[in-house]
């Protein structure tokens, strides 16, 4: 099987850093294996020499077959590892051509503060040894997650190994299913343009190694490729993005913008930028979009719209839960947040959704216990927003506006911020109509009128209207109320009074946080568009 072609970005960067005899070098990635073959084509390229350490096979010549009389004695432990790569450094064929020496995994031994200091400090004396003694060499680190000890933190270069892009992915896919064409036990049920296209896209996001195991099981599961074959290979890489615990891919199939009542100047205004995500846009000269902050009122459409907005441009919607991103361990934080935005730049074309991003991106003052963590992760954050190219429209929502960091509002982060308040009567009246339908009841004979008029100020719903989701939950109760009657032999029919009930069991959002909604208000006529034609307030 011919291997995925590219990483050329990657490789070009990471000769630089070699030429330029950078000591210590990060690269992040789980896909070792590919990482060590691009390191060593890399080496081969410069003309240089290896060694590569880990602590199951100590340090040895990856040029040099197991067994062979030349091959270095195993040295599991990293500071004879070190002393081992130092005195290679006398060779005089390796001091005139160049090392390269690459740790895997070591942060066992750099980043447990139980154990022997020893090793970070044999560490930094061997970074600083390559830069005084002008040694031709670096060392390169390896593995899957940042764990850097603060006092290696100024002697490290972080470079992130990518993950295969659309057009690697497409360019393997295709050889694949050249070769199950050419297989006389495996059958292709639809045509291979359609299977390429389909896999392709099923695939975005994948590491090589999981692409190839995912393609693989498709094949041998019926020895059929076939449609339902890409089904289950993209419910498999759903699997393998959530194994993080930051990204969850949504189910958002049965939805589209017009299920959402309402916000009417947001749906004009994503429907306008719509076409940035397109090949077609690209090609005019659109510039790729950063996204839009939905703020205001809770439970009136914000994260419905997030949803919403992913299924009526048919891209994939990606949720980030930020409250994952932080993690007790120094760098881990940071270091998720990097890991969410490169697989989400991997799916790209995308709708990234943030929920409640207030939660994790504390404001300058405010203490989380976390050292400075929140506004590390707020800094990487705010920087590929500001610097981003790929196609990742950013979906943020937040309620407790009052605590979102002035940096997030600056212009250029998001290409739009919108207050979502309470519905107006016409959006009432849409969202009543939406869920009066999802319900089935539309042909039941209620007064939408009269719902229209308990909504919004009857004398039952204390003057204040409900949000969307009030609404929604109000239907859904009237629903139980005339279940109830209908299991104990009566009328199945929603009637008026099943509303009136209801409504008297609900405490409005509206009415017990009156005060606030005039401080939100107040905020939203400052800092934001309205997501509606009218304000909501005094209807």
């Amino acid at each position: 099987m011919a291997p995925i072609d590219g990483q050329k970005a990657f490789k070009a960067e990471l000769e630089r850093l070699l030429r330029a005899q950078i000591p210590l070098i990060h690269i992040n990635s789980f896909e070792e294996e590919r990482v060590l073959e691009t390191c060593l084509d890399v080496t081969k390229d410069m003309n240089r020499h290896a060694l590569i350490w880990s602590t199951a096979r100590g340090v040895f010549n990856p040029n040099v077959a197991s067994g062979h009389k030349g091959e270095s004695l195993p040295m599991a432990d990293l500071v004879a590892a070190l002393q081992a790569f130092e005195q290679s450094m006398d060779n005089a064929m390796a001091a005139e051509d160049g090392m390269i020496f690459v740790l895997l995994d070591p942060y066992p031994y750099l980043s447990d503060r139980n154990s022997n200091p020893i090793y970070r400090r044999r560490l930094r004396e061997f970074s600083g040894a390559i830069r005084t003694k002008a040694w031709k060499a670096s060392c390169i680190i390896v593995a899957p997650s940042l764990n850097v000890p603060y006092e290696l933190e100024r002697e490290v270069t972080v470079v992130d190994f990518p993950l295969p892009t659309r057009k690697e992915i497409r360019s393997y896919v295709r050889h694949f299913v050249d070769q199950v064409e050419k297989s006389d036990r495996i059958e292709l049920g639809d045509p291979a343009p359609l299977l390429v296209e389909r896999l392709t896209e099923a695939a975005i996001g994948l590491s090589h190694r999981e692409l190839e195991n995912a393609l693989a099981y498709a094949a041998i599961d019926d020895l059929t490729l076939d449609t339902a074959d890409v089904q289950q290979m993209f419910r498999q890489k759903r699997q393998t993005i959530r194994k993080s615990g930051l990204l969850e891919f949504i189910d958002n199939e049965n939805l589209a913008l017009d299920l959402v009542g309402g916000l009417d100047r947001l749906k004009r205004w994503l429907g306008r930028r719509r076409a940035t995500l397109t090949a077609a846009g690209s090609e005019f000269g659109l510039e790729p979009p950063k996204g839009v902050l939905l703020t205001g009122v809770p439970g009136c459409g914000k994260s419905l719209s997030a949803k919403c907005v992913a299924a009526s441009w048919q891209l994939p919607l990606i949720r980030l839960d930020m409250g994952r991103v932080f993690s007790s361990l120094v760098g881990a934080s940071e270091e998720h947040m990097r890991h969410a935005i490169s697989v989400a730049e991997a799916v790209s074309p995308c709708v990234l959704w943030i929920d409640e991003i207030e939660k994790g991106l504390m404001r300058p003052g405010q203490h989380v216990g976390d050292s400075g963590v929140s506004m590390r992760v707020l800094g990487t954050f705010l920087t590929w927003m500001q610097e981003k190219q790929t196609p990742v429209f950013v979906v943020a929502t937040a309620n407790e506006i009052f605590h979102l960091p002035p940096e997030i509002l600056r212009k250029g982060r998001f290409d739009g911020v919108f207050f979502v308040d309470l519905p107006t009567p016409t959006e009432r009246r849409e969202i009543i109509d939406i869920h009066m339908a999802r319900v089935g009841r539309t042909g039941d004979g209620v007064n939408v009128k009269a719902l229209l008029t308990l909504s919004g100020g009857a004398p039952g719903a204390g003057g204040a209207g409900m949000t969307g989701a009030e609404i929604a939950a109000w239907i859904d109760d009237a629903m139980l109320l005339a279940y109830e009657r209908y299991a104990d032999g009566g009328d199945a029919t929603l009637g008026m009074a099943d509303f009136e009930t209801a409504l008297e069991e609900m405490t409005l959002l509206a009415q017990v946080r009156a005060d606030e909604l005039v401080g939100l208000r107040r905020w939203g006529a400052e800092h934001a568009q309205l997501a509606s034609t009218a304000p909501a307030h005094g209807g």
